[in-house]
């Protein structure tokens, strides 16, 4: 690390090797990168890796490359995050992570208020006195809800189908409150 940018190796470079070119005496191998201050735009810190990593984004492409940078261990990645912070634009962010997996849970909780609605219906009709046609396409079905709308009624049908999806409702709510994840990235 230089006041004008950081020197990466793909390879573990020995100390001879990399001092000559910090000193402009020899140029740099293809094993050696150089990523100016500058021309950082992003910066995340890895830490939970092993070795902890810092994953750096940078603003022209072509010219560099984004690389990850992995550290022997976090005092050695605080370190680089504190000197890159310093000497560029960059500024601590929090960014929060969404995780898609609440959704399945919501199709649970819609594919329970169908069923929900039709219990509902169908002991509205066996209290109205309607005969409930059990025979056809879905017959099993139909005969389980039936069994379950004579025995709960009209009233305990609604109560159940409220408990269910409101049930449902809230642990998927819950799902999505707590898979939402917090990082502190730096950014310009």
């Amino acid at each position: 690390m230089t006041t004008e940018g950081l020197y990466f190796s793909e390879k573990e470079l020995d100390e001879d090797t990399i001092l000559p070119v910090l000193s402009g005496q020899e140029a740099m191998g293809s094993d050696i990168i150089f990523l100016p201050f500058n021309q950082i735009k992003k910066m995340i810190p890895l830490y939970e890796n092993q070795p902890p990593l810092l994953d750096i984004d940078v603003i022209d492409e072509r010219k560099y490359k984004s690389l990850v940078a992995d550290f022997e261990n976090k005092h050695q990645l605080e370190e680089a995050i504190h000197e890159i912070e310093a000497n560029s634009s960059l500024k601590e962010q929090t960014e929060v992570l969404r995780n898609k997996t609440w959704i399945r849970n919501l199709f649970y909780t819609i594919a329970i208020a169908f069923f929900g609605f039709s219990l509902v219906i169908m002991a509205r009709e066996i209290e109205q006195g309607h005969t409930i046609d059990l025979n056809g396409s879905k017959a099993g079905f139909k005969n389980i809800l039936f069994s379950i709308a004579e025995k709960l009624g009209f009233l305990g049908s609604i109560v159940l189908t409220a408990v269910l999806v409101l049930g449902f409702a809230y642990f998927t709510y819950t799902i999505y409150k707590s898979n939402n994840t917090e990082r502190q990235i730096w950014k310009k």
